[in-house]
């Protein structure tokens, strides 16, 4: 943290760089490793194993079907759909990337290529790593017994050494990776619901003064929900802000046209399945190598392009993706499986992967696809800026900051929660109410988002959209 803020430039640089070479030696680790956890699941769910229950055979479920699926997903991924549902399939289609460079691809096809690439990271391969841990430690901790910290995940590997200094290891690093999961996400939405506070009220400034003062609002809120407890603050929060978006989903839906978003869904939902085996392997091996050197000899490239994709675009965009689901999931995965208590691994599946994804792939056509839909008919009319560049962070629908906001608030002290089952970790033991130890996070973490909305670079995205939205929103209609 003190590097970040006395040499912010030097810390964003060093963090690129250590990314870039993670991109280069370890894309197929990422690769792989989400389709083995992908594979294991699949196996377990459809096994006798199946039926086990994460607790005693005689223990219910603790919650109603609508109110556990509200709270886990909106801890997974409530700021990240409204974050990218627009700007990410757009970027896909406009963007530079392995089906673009060919220009003589059709268009309709990059089209459904960005949806695709869109449900790929939105979809399976994204969500296992939440069952993965979830389901881990539901196991350990209501079936055998343990507690609920991911050291227990470790105790099959490394025996009663998780009750002594490599256990607390694993603990520490994930708490300190919840903190940045947390702070991450908060820095990235409030930049958001800055922009649209701006373009629903020019006299509200995209500042970095604003930012903080809505990062110190949400957290607020957010801390006084944890410490009323997760019954009360967190299952109402997440209650409210599923039928929110709902109804930001149904309006777009039924405002637009539904009739080619009900087309869409259905058609990328086939394509998606078709081609997941090849696309949950693609490493972009060939792009990041040798360029295709001789390709014009071969008449497979011209005098003034390359057929060749981004080498950079792993980086940017896939190995991101699995960094940041990753390193959400020791937090995510407490937290689903705290609520999971009484459900059988099969209903466990189904609520914290099949649902998710499904309600995913429904959010990013009905954003994604109206987008495109809009993209095309701004063309049509001659309003697209082409050579206009619009940082992702502000690059979605700008009306939808308050939402953000909503979601944010949900995730943040979902996150604090986790935090206070794990501050047993500060005290040697259980710890029923550890308030004073949730508002020193919450204090703690709110600095380093203050640090991160001041870095404006966000150099660690690396996600810059070339989009005509903006425009499209201020002259059509």
């Amino acid at each position: 943290v003190l590097w970040c803020i006395f040499d912010a430039k030097g810390a964003g640089d060093s963090f690129v760089s250590a990314k870039t070479w993670i991109t280069a030696k370890f894309t197929w680790l990422y690769i792989g490793s989400q389709d083995v956890w992908a594979i294991v699941i699949i196996v377990i769910y459809f096994s006798k194993y199946g039926k086990i229950k994460l607790g005693q055979d005689y223990e219910e479920p603790e919650y109603n079907d609508i109110s556990w699926f509200t709270m886990l997903f909106a801890c997974g991924v409530g700021v990240g759909l409204f974050f990218y549902g627009v700007a990410e399939p757009l970027y896909h289609y406009t963007g530079n990337n392995r089906y673009t460079s060919d220009r003589y691809s059709p268009d309709n096809h990059l089209a459904q290529e960005a949806i695709n690439l869109t449900f790929y990271h939105w979809g399976i391969h994204g969500w296992v790593v939440y069952v993965v841990v979830g389901l881990l430690l539901g196991f350990v901790t209501f079936r055998k017994g343990m507690p609920m910290t991911m050291k227990s995940c470790f105790y099959p590997l490394i025996g009663d050494k998780i009750y002594s200094w490599p256990g607390e290891f694993i603990d520490i690093l994930s708490v300190i990776t919840t903190l940045f999961g947390v702070c991450t996400s908060l820095g990235l939405g409030v930049i958001q619901v800055n922009a649209g506070m701006n373009f629903l009220n020019p006299n509200i400034e995209k500042s970095v003064t604003n930012q903080v003062i809505i990062i110190w609002c949400i957290t607020l809120i957010a801390t006084i929900s944890v410490v009323s407890g997760l019954g009360n603050g967190i299952r109402r929060i997440s209650e409210i802000c599923f039928t929110v978006g709902m109804f930001v989903l149904l309006a777009i839906f039924f405002l637009g046209d539904p009739w080619f978003i009900l087309n869409l869904f259905t058609q990328s939902v086939g394509y998606y399945f078709q081609w997941i085996l090849q696309l949950g392997t693609h490493s972009d091996a060939f792009e990041m190598s040798v360029p295709s050197y001789g390709g014009k000899d071969r008449g497979r490239a011209y005098e003034d392009t390359s057929t060749d994709g981004p080498a950079a675009w792993m980086d940017g965009w896939t190995i991101f993706y699995w960094g940041w689901w990753i390193s959400w999931s020791p937090f995510v995965g407490t937290f689903i499986a705290k609520i999971s208590k009484g459900r059988t691994i099969r209903q466990f599946v189904n609520g914290a992967l099949t649902a998710p994804v499904l309600y995913s792939f429904l959010w990013m056509v009905v954003f994604g696809g109206t987008g495109m839909q809009k993209e095309r008919s701004a063309a049509g009319a001659g309003l697209c800026c082409p050579n206009w560049n619009l940082t992702i962070s502000e690059g979605g629908l700008e009306g939808e900051g308050a939402f953000v906001a909503q979601f944010g608030v949900d995730k943040e002290q979902i996150g604090r929660s986790v935090v206070e089952k794990w501050s047993g970790l500060c005290e040697g033991g259980e710890c029923n109410s550890c308030s004073n130890q949730i508002i020193g996070w919450f204090v703690n973490k709110d600095n380093k988002s203050d640090i991160l909305t001041k870095d404006q670079g966000l150099s660690f995205s690396q996600l810059y959209c070339k989009l005509s939205c903006h425009q499209l929103y201020n002259d059509i209609d």
